[in-house]
């Protein structure tokens, strides 16, 4: 029950920054952008893991933290403050990368994963090189290696996730990659037809589910239980 409500609160405030992104009202933005986030964590840290271990919980709940403060980095303007948001994600991916490592189970048909996740990949981070390298956009060169690094990060930590055998998991891990990219083309390829809630929704659904993970809180007891894993 108690879940039930972080859930639904977490859905409405979410909801209230997607309305509200193009308001030009600095406090909203910063309210109901970390709001739905800390709720997040609050769900996290009340979330029973499946495999009955602290592990992949305390390794999730501190990468829900870094992107937290990513998330508020990213609510300034300019490169310096992008790059703090950068960083602070990458922490968080990292320690997504470290939660995901505790659940591995090894599968033949899920390292297929790697195929389309690398492409992807691949396609991405060649489009936002041609771009970003160009001198003709804003001199934003130097901003290439850790996107590039970023972007590599992100994309292990996605067939991680994929690899986990979680549905919570992969689901919020292939999310992420799509508003992070969505994110990234929009900033230095070309404008996304409604970028802003494209990026936000699949963020928050992310975030979610990867909280959701701990003790896979959207599935019935019965799949729940069976999904654990002994370490």
């Amino acid at each position: 029950m108690v879940h039930r409500g972080l859930v639904i609160a977490i859905l409405v405030l979410g909801g209230i920054h997607l309305a509200t992104l193009q308001l030009d009202y600095t406090v909203i933005h910063w309210v109901f952008k970390l709001l739905p986030m800390l709720l997040i964590i609050v769900l996290a840290l009340r979330a029973k893991p499946i495999d009955r271990t602290l592990m992949y919980k305390g390794f999730v709940v501190a990468g829900l933290l870094f992107s937290m403060a990513g998330d508020a980095f990213l609510l300034n303007a300019g490169d310096r403050w992008f790059m703090f948001g950068l960083a602070a994600f990458l922490i968080g991916h990292l320690l997504y990368i470290a939660a995901m490592l505790k659940r591995w189970r090894h599968s033949w048909l899920r390292l297929l994963w790697t195929l389309p996740i690398g492409a992807y990949s691949w396609f991405v981070g060649s489009k936002l090189h041609e771009s970003i390298t160009n001198t003709d956009v804003g001199g934003q060169s130097d901003l290439w290696m850790p996107v590039l690094v970023y972007l590599c990060v992100i994309a292990v930590m996605c067939w991680l996730a994929i690899m986990s055998r979680n549905g919570h998991a992969a689901a919020g891990a292939v999310l992420f990659v799509l508003s992070d990219s969505t994110l990234a083309w929009n900033k230095f390829v070309s404008a996304v037809p409604a970028a802003g809630l494209l990026i936000m929704f699949t963020y928050f659904a992310a975030q979610l589910l990867i909280a959701g993970s701990i003790a896979n809180i959207f599935a019935s007891k019965k799949v729940a239980k069976e999904s654990g894993v002994r370490m």
